[in-house]
């Protein structure tokens, strides 16, 4: 009999071997509209939600493979507290492929505390490698892609004493034949996703969540907010670029939230949470031009006005003049842009991105002429790009920067399991496979990584003469810079000795 879920987020690591991150914390939307479908379909368990993250502590061991060091809570504390709930059913999801061995940790541990529980594990990398994380003696059973309507499923036969035969879910070898026989997108996705009811954030302290976010630990790296929270208004994405890992969990169909789901969704956050800004993180927001039209009408329907952004980044074609007025007057603080290449054959024959950078240049002119600050993500050190090509991205990022304020954020490629770009470095043996992944690993007839981290460090340094002279330059810029300094001082200050070799 199945009475109680457990529902968990591993703590994380923040230095492995040379691997440094910054602790990121937020509300785990996720698992809470997995919940809340639980409890939607007539559920009748005791469901928790337990988030290691939440003490913000820091732990460090000495490990063979060097220092590590933990944010959230050790390995006693989570085993007691799982111990304490004594769940029957314990879920454990993993967003990262670098964060991957905290949560086999956390099943390890959840094992221990509750040998007869069933441990179920589910995220992207575990949507990537099903059958290698069921090898784990830690994991009974392996969630694949969307978890709301695979999770039901499951427990309703673990109720009954059936052995599970659910597309999508795998808890013997066997269970592989269930799976599509596709690369990438192994199992079917929702089709409505109206049909999901509304996050279950009272099974969370909202509270906690906002307080570590304004203090430094928010995922993103541009926290105005002191109330922020993270909503994500449609999944999906038709796009097929070599380096996005999106797919393996949400596949290739874009599905969206309707208007009237939107607006509900916003009622809810700003009348029981007082939100005060809102990070849409949609793979792709402005796939459907119409349908962003119509986003745009609910926020501008909002009195006062709510912050909002796109820190997951947009597509730079389908703008005009009006649409980024209006972006801007619904409340917009910034829009970042997915432009990836400053070359049209790398973005068209390397990339595989379907984007004219001459409609990307028209939206640099709207925002600028507007006053909406925009940001704009490149990617450099791909296989099939040349120097040249490198070196021509960095060029047009920061002519860009300089002529119309848009801040470059300039990545080093990294080979992420269940990407197509993943499958040609392994294919061609690119990058050493014992490291963790990583920027910066691969090597190609092309370049090095000494290549690109010259480069890059040049780049970086032209870079903080810009912000400086722009920060002299414009009034508006050096209020906004000098804010974004103290905000960010550790971080920047990291930076700056990275780019002077200091």
């Amino acid at each position: 009999m199945v009475k109680r879920l457990l529902l968990c987020i591993p703590n994380q690591s923040v230095h492995y071997r040379g691997m440094n991150a910054r602790p990121q914390v937020s509300i785990p939307l996720g698992i809470l509209s997995i919940v809340a479908f639980l409890r939607e379909n007539g559920w009748a368990g005791d469901v928790r939600v337990y988030d290691a993250r939440l003490s913000a502590s820091f732990t460090t061991t000495q490990e063979k493979g060097g220092r590590v060091t933990l944010f959230g809570d050790d390995e006693a504390t989570m085993g007691k507290r799982i111990a304490e709930i004594a769940p029957d059913v314990i879920g454990i999801s993993n967003m990262f492929s670098a964060q991957f061995p905290q949560a086999l940790r956390m099943a390890e541990v959840a094992k221990q505390a509750c040998p007869n529980a069933v441990v179920v594990m589910g995220g992207p990398h575990v949507s990537v490698f099903p059958e290698e994380t069921l090898e784990q003696p830690c994991v009974d059973y392996v969630v694949v892609g969307e978890g709301e309507e695979r999770m039901l499923a499951l427990l309703r036969c673990l109720e009954a004493g059936e052995t599970p035969a659910i597309p999508g879910v795998l808890g013997r070898p066997e269970d592989r034949r269930l799976l599509r026989d596709h690369p990438l997108v192994k199992v079917n996705f929702i089709k409505e996703v109206d049909d999901l009811p509304l996050p279950a954030y009272d099974m969370v302290d909202v509270e906690r969540y906002f307080e570590l976010q304004a203090n430094g630990f928010s995922p993103r790296t541009r926290e105005w907010g002191q109330r922020a929270v993270t909503m994500i208004t449609s999944r999906g994405c038709p796009h097929r670029c070599t380096f996005c890992s999106i797919h393996a969990t949400m596949g290739y169909r874009w599905r969206a939230h309707s208007p009237d789901y939107i607006r509900r969704h916003i009622a809810l956050l700003r009348e029981r949470y007082a939100i005060d800004f809102i990070h849409f993180e949609d793979d792709n927001l402005t796939h459907d031009s119409e349908r962003y039209d119509r986003l745009l009408n609910i926020l501008l329907e909002l009195l006062p006005r709510l912050p909002w952004d796109t820190p997951n980044g947009v597509r730079g074609d389908g703008w005009t003049l009006e649409r980024v007025r209006r972006t801007r007057e619904s409340g917009c603080q910034y829009l970042a842009v997915a432009i990836e290449s400053a070359v049209q054959n790398v973005l068209d024959k390397v990339v595989r991105k379907r984007l004219d950078l001459a409609q990307v240049d028209n939206l640099m002119v709207f925002t600028h002429q507007e006053g909406l600050r925009l940001m704009a993500f490149y990617v450099v050190g791909l296989p099939g790009e040349r120097l040249e090509d490198i070196d021509a991205t960095f060029r047009y990022a920061l002519a860009r920067y300089f002529r119309f304020g848009v801040w470059p954020g300039m990545n080093l490629a990294v080979a992420l399991p269940g990407t197509e770009l993943g499958r040609i470095v392994e294919r061609d043996g690119l990058r050493d496979p014992s490291l963790p992944y990583a920027a910066n690993q691969l090597t190609t007839s092309e370049f090095s990584p000494a290549d690109i981290q010259k480069r890059f460090r040049r780049f970086q340094r032209l870079k903080i003469l810009i912000f400086l002279w722009r920060s002299l330059t414009s009034w508006r810029d050096l209020r906004y810079n000098a804010s974004l300094v103290w905000r960010y001082r550790s971080s920047i200050a990291n930076e700056f000795r990275k780019a002077f070799g200091m």
